[in-house]
C-alpha cells in the first residue's frame, strides 16, 4: 500500500482534510500535475453517519471525491480516503456509553466505505468521565474502535492503516499547543501496547502517532515550528519505529515544513489554510466587482457572508470574541471559520452570482493587479481566463508548499 512505513521512511505526505469542493477539486487537479498519490480526510464534525455539517455521510463524501476525480481525470487508485479524528469527539457532551456506541458506528461506516487510513482519536473526556481521561481509558477505547474497523475490513478484504495518540492537538486548529514531553509520551505508547500486546503485527501498520509539536495559529498569528524545542520527543518516537502525524500545520512557512519533514513528521495535515486561500480568491474577485461591476448587479458577497455568519453563529461565536473587530474576525480571521458556511444558500447563491460577472473572463489588468501568479500563465495560454480558475491556483499555491517539503 502507498501509505506504508517503508514509504514514508522516503518521503512524506500531507493530508487534505477539507469538505470544501474548490478545495478537493484543486487538490486532485494538483496532484494530477505532479504525477502524485493524494490523501484526502474527513473528520466526523464535516461527515459522520447522521451528515456533520457538510451534510455528507462517509459514503456521500467518498462518491463526492471520486466524482471529481474522474471529472479530473484522476485515477482512484491514486486516491487514498482517511477518517481524522475518529471516535466520540462530535459526542462528548452525552455520557460514554452512548457517545461511544456512536463511534463505533461511524468507525464501521468509515471502514465499509473503504477510507484505508484511520485516525483513532479518543482523548478527549465525555460527560461522565473526569475532566482528565486516563491513557488507560484512551488506550481501552481505542483498542475498542480498532477492533470494529478490523471487523468490518475483514469482510471487504483489505487492512488499514492507522495513526493513534494521547495527546492530541483539537480538531480545526485554534490556539498554540504546547509539547508532549517524553515522559508522557511513555505512558501513552505503554498504555496502547497493553491493549494491542495480542495484535501480530500491528505496529507494522500504525504508520502515525499524534504528539503536541508547539505550533498552531490564532486569529492572526502563528505560532512556528522549532525543530529545538521537539528534538527530544521526535527521537523517543523514532526509537519505536513510528512516525507524526503533524496537525495544525497550517500557514507554517515551506522550510518549517520541510524541517518537520526531515524530523520524522511524515504526514502533514493541512486544512485552514487551503480554505482561506480560496476565501482570499473570492475576496479578490469581489475586490475588482467593486470597482468595475455597477451596484445594483455586484454580488456584495461580503456583506452577505457577514450577514449569514451573524444570523446564525453556531461555527463561530466561540472563537470571535472581541466585538470591536468582529467583522474583521469574521472576514479575514486565519481560523477561518467562513468554511463553515459555503454551503448554505444565500452563500451559495452570491456566489455563484460573483462567477456569473466574470463569466467572460477577468479583464488582463485586473489579473496583474490582483492575482500576478496567474497572470503570465493566462497571456501564455497555460491556464483559462476563468474566476473559478484563478480560485484555484491561490489553492495550489498553498499545495506547492506542501509539495517542496514532503520531497526530501
Amino acid at each position: 500500500m502507498w501509505l506504508s512505513k517503508d514509504y514514508l521512511r522516503k518521503k512524506g505526505v500531507y493530508s487534505i482534510c477539507s469538505s470544501n469542493s474548490y478545495v478537493i477539486e484543486a487538490s486532485i487537479e494538483f496532484a494530477k500535475e505532479k504525477g502524485d498519490y493524494i490523501l484526502i480526510e474527513a473528520t466526523p464534525h464535516q461527515v459522520n453517519q447522521f451528515g456533520g455539517y457538510s451534510g455528507m455521510t462517509p459514503e456521500d463524501f467518498k462518491n463526492f471525491v471520486m466524482k471529481i476525480a474522474k471529472e479530473k481525470g484522476l485515477e482512484e487508485d491514486k486516491i487514498i480516503l482517511g477518517g481524522d479524528h475518529l471516535g466520540p469527539l462530535p459526542w462528548q457532551d452525552e455520557p460514554s456509553p452512548t457517545a461511544m456506541n456512536k463511534a463505533k458506528d461511524l468507525i464501521r461506516a468509515f471502514v465499509e466505505s473503504g477510507y484505508k487510513k484511520i485516525h483513532i482519536d479518543c482523548s478527549m473526556p465525555l460527560s461522565d468521565d473526569p475532566k482528565v481521561l486516563p491513557y488507560e481509558k484512551i488506550a481501552e477505547r481505542t483498542r475498542e474502535l480498532f477492533e470494529i474497523a478490523e471487523e468490518t475490513a475483514r469482510k471487504y478484504n483489505f487492512q488499514p492503516v492507522y495513526v493513534v495518540g494521547t495527546d492530541v492537538p483539537i480538531a480545526g486548529g485554534g490556539e498554540e499547543e504546547g509539547v508532549t514531553s517524553v515522559e508522557d509520551f511513555r505512558s501513552a505508547i505503554s498504555s496502547l501496547k497493553k491493549y494491542f500486546n495480542d495484535v501480530p503485527n500491528i505496529w507494522d501498520r500504525v504508520v502515525g502517532f499524534v504528539i503536541m509539536l508547539g505550533i498552531g495559529f490564532s486569529y492572526d498569528k502563528v505560532f512556528e515550528y522549532d525543530r529545538d524545542k521537539v528534538r527530544g520527543i521526535l527521537e523517543e518516537v523514532k526509537r519505536e519505529d513510528l512516525f507524526v502525524e503533524g496537525h495544525s500545520t497550517d500557514y507554517q512557512a515551506r522550510y518549517a515544513l520541510r524541517n518537520m519533514v526531515e524530523d520524522g513528521v511524515r504526514i502533514l495535515k493541512v486544512g485552514p489554510a487551503l480554505t482561506a486561500a480560496f476565501r482570499r480568491g473570492v475576496f479578490l474577485l469581489s475586490n475588482i466587482e467593486d470597482e468595475i461591476i455597477p451596484e445594483r448587479e455586484r454580488s456584495n458577497i461580503k456583506r452577505v457572508i457577514l450577514e449569514t455568519m451573524l444570523r446564525d453563529d453556531r461555527y463561530w461565536r466561540k472563537y470571535y470574541k472581541d466585538s470591536k473587530r468582529l467583522e474583521l474576525d469574521i472576514w479575514y480571521n486565519l481560523l477561518d471559520r467562513i468554511r463553515y458556511y459555503w454551503e448554505y444558500e444565500d452563500v451559495k447563491m452570491v456566489l455563484n452570482k460573483l462567477f456569473e460577472n466574470f463569466s467572460e473572463g477577468v479583464d488582463i489588468k485586473f489579473i496583474y493587479q490582483y492575482f500576478y501568479d496567474s497572470y503570465f500563465d493566462v497571456r501564455e495560454g497555460k491556464m483559462k481566463n476563468d474566476p473559478r480558475e484563478l480560485i484555484k491556483k491561490e489553492i495550489k499555491r498553498v499545495l506547492e508548499d506542501y509539495s517542496y517539503a514532503i520531497n526530501l
